[in-house]
């Protein structure tokens, strides 16, 4: 079943010949700038409460944005920390770990790599997170600033590192078959919320983005065949923070 995953990853992975031309002088097509919704004009609504909770939660919730264009400036350890805190194990018990996020069958195929650009306390180069300690584990030590495009996008200026998450797919695939793939993509995306809301609290910029290079991800962390990149959020800090 691990091969027609990895045939179809490879069907769709972005390497550097592989991107989506820009024609000058094209006009942009409607429903690549329009927002479009579903509705049912014809059958009965029910309005629901707008009454707004004033909590912590919601104030997070209402700040969280994608930034594209950060400052430059570094971040510290500390903060990155922080926002590593919103995937961390919180319980672990006999072959029962509970964390932050939910993964399907509790197989926790999700691997974390962030790629340091500018941060305080930490040499340039590519580490791994290892979960079970909450600690980073140097994998190679370079500075890793021109390859930016490949980690995040060439839309993304600036930023002070990356996190890069994979798929150890044989985790989920020995219980869950071709669902191993969607199920990962699913939980890259609860991870991805999780340092989305902890970044908007520490006022720090953060956008998502799919757009990375493949080949440079899988090159530079050294990957097997049976781990494969998924997600890729771009982190750093914004204009007068």
């Amino acid at each position: 079943m691990l091969n027609s995953i990895i045939k179809f990853y490879r069907a769709i992975r972005v390497t550097k010949k592989k991107v989506v031309p820009i024609i000058k002088g094209q006009e942009t097509p409607i429903t690549f700038i329009k927002i479009f919704h579903k509705e049912y004009p014809r059958l009965n609504s029910i309005m629901l409460d707008d009454a707004e909770d004033s909590g912590e939660l919601e104030r997070v919730l209402k700040s969280r944005k994608s930034v594209r264009i950060f400052s430059g400036k570094p971040l510290n350890l500390s903060e990155l920390s922080f926002l590593l805190n919103g995937c961390k194990i919180y319980e672990k018990k006999d072959f029962f770990e509970r964390r932050a996020y939910p993964s399907a069958g509790a197989r926790f195929p999700v691997e974390i790599y962030p790629v340091i650009f500018n941060v305080n306390g930490l040499e340039k180069g590519a580490y791994h997170y290892n979960f079970d300690n909450h600690s980073l584990e140097l994998l190679l030590r370079k500075d890793l600033r021109e390859m930016i495009d490949d980690f995040v996008s060439p839309f993304i200026k600036n930023p002070s590192l990356a996190f890069v998450m994979t798929s150890v797919l044989p985790r989920s695939e020995v219980k869950y078959g071709n669902k191993a793939y969607p199920f990962s993509l699913l939980e890259a995306g609860h991870i991805g919320q999780n340092i989305s809301l902890l970044s908007a609290k520490y006022n720090l910029g953060c956008c998502a983005v799919g757009g990375y290079v493949d080949e440079t991800i899988c090159k530079v962390l050294d990957l097997t065949k049976d781990e494969i990149p998924i997600y890729s959020l771009a982190i750093g800090r914004i204009d007068g923070n």
